[in-house]
């Protein structure tokens, strides 16, 4: 027979690669690899994975475990599955490890604006903090849904490469969702990732874990975060343990963190530093945004309740902002937005709404701030937030860095100044003469200025905006505002150059719509 022949024939005996389903029906930590589906107690999660990194396609891995299973759980009717040492990497994708799949468990269907309600029944419980990590993708495709995950280093750890879905989970926690069994990380990020999602079944819960919820190890390509509890336990009741970050990323590319909609809002609160921290890669000039943070609820459960961040429980007297930015150059970075459903709301913060050091080009539009022990925004040129920074004639004060390479965040872009108020048409309208003194070397012209009203300096509502254009520059302008837009609360003006640098809002006496000035300094 010819070469030719015996390899066409071997060829026809050797089985193609397809699609295939492992069902694990027990809680064994061997490798139980037979995965017949007509023999008990032959599939375990080990042997499982195992089998799908020997198939070069698509697989899932589901659950059928019975209850005479020993890592059965009778008080709470679930399954414990307790690996002694790591689970083998997953290394060819993608792969699908569905715990819903698990007779009993069902997802979350209750509607946006409440607490997840998911009832998981396969819980994945790691055997310490310190070296191991539950679930593991070497540059292969992984959805994890339906688990708790809990005692591990990291729960789940996600290279690049490939594409990601965790949702449906409680990481963190106990199999209720409820009671903090801690993870050192939460999910380790790379790669293109969905965590969460816009319906009831997709959000996770990632609550609980000693360093931080979500935090980027790996390079991210791109990342939606939506539909999230970060912080909270999964009935928003409390904090169900101490979880020091909500999100820790750095070196973005086409990351979103919520959404336009209620659907996509993640509630980030209760976590002891940050909701949101990022240090920014240095970019050469400004551009469009490698991250927009839209539309969540940061220092709040979903119905309102405070729950503040960077309260820092261990030692209450180093608070720290709710989201924080640094980098060196241009961070590109947005929080909030012009379009309906882009703000968030940021409140209760131990210390400042929105933190930017070190960084230009961080836009901070349209959120609502409520409550925050700092200011709404605060700019510094390092990590020490000072508190407001006075205007600067000319505004030269944020060109460049300092002798110590430090960049002054967004360029220290001074504030509007309001020069008079008059009311006219019998009280309705409102004319606000301002100006912004800020040279034209200075600053990228038009300046955006913003509107708002609020309480402590702390804007709660968008009224107008206005265009402060280069002809402008350093010299007075009036607008016009309806006198009822302020709901009877102190007018606060702030401002966003076209390279979105936003100022900190601006710090003078509070303005009521009688007409009349209060004393105390903003």
């Amino acid at each position: 027979m010819s070469r030719t022949l015996v390899a066409l024939a071997c060829f026809a005996l050797s089985p193609l690669a397809s699609a295939a389903t492992f069902i694990v029906d027990t809680t064994s930590d061997a490798v139980l690899d037979t995965c017949d589906a007509g023999s008990p107690d032959d599939c375990s999660l080990r042997g499982a994975i195992g089998l799908a990194n020997a198939n070069a396609d698509a697989d899932t891995i589901t659950f059928a475990i019975p209850e005479t299973d020993p890592g059965y759980q009778s008080a709470s009717a679930h399954w414990r599955i307790a690996p002694a040492t790591a689970l083998p990497d997953v290394q060819t994708g993608p792969l699908t490890i569905d715990g819903f799949t698990q007779p009993g468990a069902i997802a979350n269907t209750n509607p946006t604006g409440s607490p997840i309600d998911h009832t998981l029944k396969i819980e994945l419980r790691g055997p310490n903090l310190n070296n191991v990590n539950c679930l593991q993708a070497v540059f292969a495709s992984l959805t994890v849904r339906g688990l708790a995950i809990n005692n591990c280093n990291q729960a789940i750890y996600l290279f690049e490469g490939a594409t990601h879905v965790v949702e449906g989970n409680y990481i963190g926690t106990d199999i209720t969702g409820e009671v903090a069994v801690p993870n050192r990380f939460g999910v380790a990020l790379g790669g293109d990732v969905q965590i969460g999602g816009t319906t009831p079944a997709q959000g996770n819960v990632i609550s609980g874990n000693l360093r931080g919820a979500l935090v980027q190890f790996r390079q991210l390509t791109r990342l939606r975060v939506q539909g999230n509890t970060l912080g909270p336990n999964a009935s928003q009741t409390g904090v169900p343990g101490i979880q020091d970050y909500g999100l820790q990323l750095n070196d973005l590319a086409d990351a979103v963190i919520g959404g336009t909609t209620a659907a996509e809002a993640n509630v980030i609160s209760g976590n002891a530093f940050n909701a949101i921290y990022v240090f920014g890669s240095p970019e050469p000039n400004p551009g469009a945004p490698d991250l927009r943070v839209l539309g969540n609820l940061i220092g709040v459960t979903f119905n309102g309740d405070a729950m503040g961040n960077g309260l820092n429980p261990v030692s209450p007297s180093q608070v720290v902002p709710a989201i924080q930015i640094a980098g060196l150059g241009y961070c590109r970075v947005e929080i909030g937005g012009s379009a309906a459903g882009e703000g968030n709301l940021i409140a209760y913060s131990g210390g400042a709404g929105v933190a930017v050091s070190s960084c230009w080009s961080a836009p901070i539009l349209g959120n609502s701030f409520l409550g925050n022990r700092g200011q709404a925004i605060d700019l510094a040129g390092s990590n020490n937030f000072d508190g407001p920074t006075p205007n600067d004639p000319g505004d030269a004060d944020g060109t460049g860095a300092d002798p110590f390479g430090v960049f002054a965040g967004n360029r220290f872009q001074n504030h509007p100044v309001i020069d008079s108020l008059t009311y006219t048409q019998g009280g309705s309208t409102i004319e606000i003469t301002y100006h912004i003194d800020s040279e034209t070397q200075f600053a990228a012209y038009p300046l955006r200025v913003d509107i708002m009203r609020g309480r402590g300096g702390q804007p709660e509502g968008h009224v107008a905006s206005d265009v402060y254009s280069e002809n402008d520059a350093q010299l007075p302008k009036v607008v016009s505002i309806p006198a009822i837009a302020l709901q009877g609360q102190p007018l606060i003006l702030g401002a966003t150059d076209a390279e979105g640098n936003s100022s900190e809002f601006m710090a003078f006496d509070e303005l009521f719509s009688d007409g009349f000035e209060d004393d105390g300094n903003l």
